[in-house]
């Protein structure tokens, strides 16, 4: 409430009558159709916006972004009197809100502008619950800056601001637009000369571009083919996305004639790509073709059969070049879909300037914002999850994720595509050739560096005189054996390296970070090839070319390098299980074989698992030992091993554990196993 506005130190630098010019406007959010709502509409409370009388029953206040079917209803507060109000009218040029209320407020008395040139300001803001004001000095050019690259010049003011004259009479109200001042000297233009869009004009123009944008979108599910967990080329946990979950819901929309599907679906994830279904604006339900996936950004494009075409209205580019939009007023449009349904909103915005990405290129800029929270001038500059359409419909710029993000603890970078961008995307110029679906035994393939690494300790980084490559709660990875023939080898990386970063292209470079010792990652007594730097390598897939960042002697040094497919690895190798026996086995990889000591031609298979009380179990058999002979003949491979125990009651081992070799007798019955082997079948 106001009461709680002026302390006493602002109320002798604060006129008391400007005081009583302004009161509380609250915003009541509804649940929408969907029965969803955001945190306020869900506590039952109220946005609260500073709002300025203009008038004994109208009163301006900075447009809080909301369309009129997001809210329940408005109310005007001051001192305890709360009145019902409407919005009547939008003022784009300073991104206002007109509101009518039902009655005057009591005891509310309207600013009365004058002509003339500004010495102060009175700002409000809120402070946790509290709208503090506060007063300060100001020239006639307040705020007013020069863009040196094209002499064009610029006022940006504050929102919730009050400017009065050496005789406290109010001149201007400002709500942080930004203005450009052709003759360089911005004029106070009093607030009953502005501009007003009637509200129902307003909402009959975002209706009519939420219309547009969602007949050019499709509601998308994403089925994905299931994990062979125990064979498969990641480790997965309970905190990974999505997982245990192959249905997924995604948004996709057209541009000439295909499908772009933003998604941050991984390498891997895209190889098990199944079933794409899309819902058309008309209600109708097809599977889309697959064409490919962008190497940079998260989305995957796809055509649509020539049958739906016609059911789908394409987005174009939008006629005016992106540095023609620098402070102009354009559509900012966000979609949702929800089980197919999909929902769009409609907000008109002036553009604050233009943004360079990627050398040349640059698109439309305009603060971030969110329907859930008020605007605030700091937000950082660009668009999250939304398009950026001119009056026509034409797409200007559109958000998608990096594919591999720069920032450690953040999953992506969000960064502006323009519609050049867009065009390339549709003809397939930006695709990775490896992130494409895959038959489940190509999928149980892992992309390697052919590296072995340890953390960067302080110890190794002074010998190594790597003490400023070290970041804080950073380790990377320092190199202890690089694999023959492996990418990592053929680029001249060797053992000592400390591997700092890694990119592809023009991405940002990714920092790398080793595992610690005791991860969850490996509980196998060698290396596990399924670390988090090759998980890495994995999602840029096999044959990617990228760069290697790392330090040697205390330089930093790059490398170019090819990334390749890894030897079939112990996690992924063929296996082979004997229920009599309790025992699972798989083959011999060439990671078991360097931590054994083994040559290539050395027979023997890995006992994987033990079941407890069997006879293995009995035998004193345990994990992760080798099994080289079987009834003193050789073994090859799981296959060879279930072939020679298959329907043997009596078998000996030759089991070893490190450098010890045992023999190991086991008696089973064959019949047993039969009948277990005949019961599975039957089930």
């Amino acid at each position: 409430m106001l009461s709680v506005i002026a302390a006493s130190l602002l109320a002798a630098a604060v006129p008391s009558d400007k005081l009583s010019s302004v009161a509380l406007a609250a915003y009541w959010y509804k649940k929408d159709e969907r029965g969803r709502g955001d945190e306020i509409s869900e506590l039952a409370k109220p946005k609260r916006f500073p709002a300025f009388a203009i008038s004994e029953d109208e009163f301006l206040i900075a447009d809080p972004l909301v369309r009129a079917k997001h809210l329940d209803r408005i109310e005007l507060w001051f001192r305890g009197d709360k009145v019902p109000a409407t919005e009547v009218a939008r003022i784009e040029g300073q991104d206002a809100v007109v509101l009518k209320a039902g009655r005057p407020l009591k005891g509310v008395r309207a600013l009365e502008f004058r002509k003339g040139d500004p010495v102060e300001k009175l700002v409000w803001k809120w402070s946790g619950d509290t709208l503090a004001v506060s007063a300060s000095g100001v020239g006639t050019n307040d705020s007013v800056a020069v863009v040196a690259s094209t002499g064009r010049v610029f006022r940006k003011g504050v929102s919730n601001a009050l400017y009065v004259d050496k005789d406290r009479n109010p001149v201007w109200l400002d709500f942080g637009a930004r203005f450009e001042i052709p003759d360089g000297k911005f004029e106070y233009v009093q607030p009953k000369e502005w501009t007003r869009l009637p509200a129902d004009e307003y909402e009959k123009s975002a209706k009519r571009m939420e219309d547009r944008l969602s007949s050019a979108l499709l509601g998308i599910v994403i089925h994905l083919n299931p994990v062979d967990k125990e064979n498969s080329p990641r480790r997965y946990s309970r905190y990974d996305d999505d997982a245990g979950s192959n249905e997924i819901d995604a948004l996709g929309f057209a541009v000439d004639g295909r499908v772009v599907v933003p998604s941050d679906l991984n390498g891997e994830k895209i190889s098990r790509l199944g079933r794409v279904e899309a819902s058309f604006p008309d209600g109708s339900k097809t599977n889309l073709v697959f064409v490919g996936a962008l190497a940079e950004w998260n989305a995957m494009v796809f055509d649509i059969p020539d049958d739906f075409k016609g059911r789908v209205s394409p987005l174009s580019s939008a006629k005016t070049a992106a540095e023609d939009f620098d402070n102009r007023i354009a559509w900012i449009m966000t979609a949702e879909n929800e089980n197919g349904r999909i929902v769009t909103t409609a907000t008109r915005r002036r553009f604050a300037g233009v943004k360079f990405v990627r050398g040349a290129g640059f698109v439309p800029s305009v603060g971030e914002w969110r329907p859930d929270r008020d605007y605030d001038d700091d937000m950082p500059t660009g668009l999250t999850k939304a398009f950026v359409l001119d009056d026509d419909g034409g797409i200007a710029v559109f958000s998608l994720a990096r594919r591999f993000s720069a920032r450690r603890w953040s999953r992506h970078d969000v960064e502006p595509v323009t519609a050049a961008d867009l065009a390339r995307f549709v003809a397939g110029e930006c695709f990775n050739p490896e992130f494409m679906p895959r038959k489940e035994e190509e999928r149980n393939r892992f992309v390697w560096l052919g590296t072995e690494a340890v953390r960067l300790t302080d110890a190794l980084a002074r010998e190594k005189k790597a003490q400023s490559f070290i970041k804080e709660y950073s380790r990377p990875p320092y190199v202890t054996e690089v694999y023959p023939g492996s990418p990592a080898a053929k680029a001249g990386i060797k053992a000592g390296d400390i591997l700092l970063a890694v990119r592809r292209g023009s991405e940002k470079e990714r920092p790398l970070e080793a595992d610690y010792d005791y991860s969850y990652s490996s509980s196998t007594p060698w290396p596990d090839v399924e670390n988090s730097l090759n998980t890495l390598m994995t999602e840029f897939g096999a044959g990617a070319k990228v760069t290697i960042v790392y330090a040697r002697d205390g330089r930093r040094c790059e490398a170019p390098v090819v990334l390749e497919s890894a030897p079939v690895h112990y996690k992924n190798a063929p296996k082979a299980r004997n229920r009599t026996l309790g025992l699972s086995v798989r083959d011999m990889t060439f990671e078991v074989r360097r931590f054994f000591k083994f040559d290539e031609k050395a027979p023997g298979i890995v006992i994987a698992k033990v079941k407890p009380g069997s006879p293995a179990d009995v035998a004193g058999l345990g994990e992760y030992e080798l099994v080289t002979e079987v009834n003193g003949e050789k073994v090859t491979g799981a296959k060879d091993f279930a072939a020679k125990v298959k329907g043997k009651k009596d078998l000996v081992f030759a089991v070893r554990r490190l450098s010890q070799t045992r023999m190991v007798k086991i008696h089973v019955e064959p019949d047993d196993e039969a009948a277990k082997d005949k019961g599975e079948k039957s089930k």
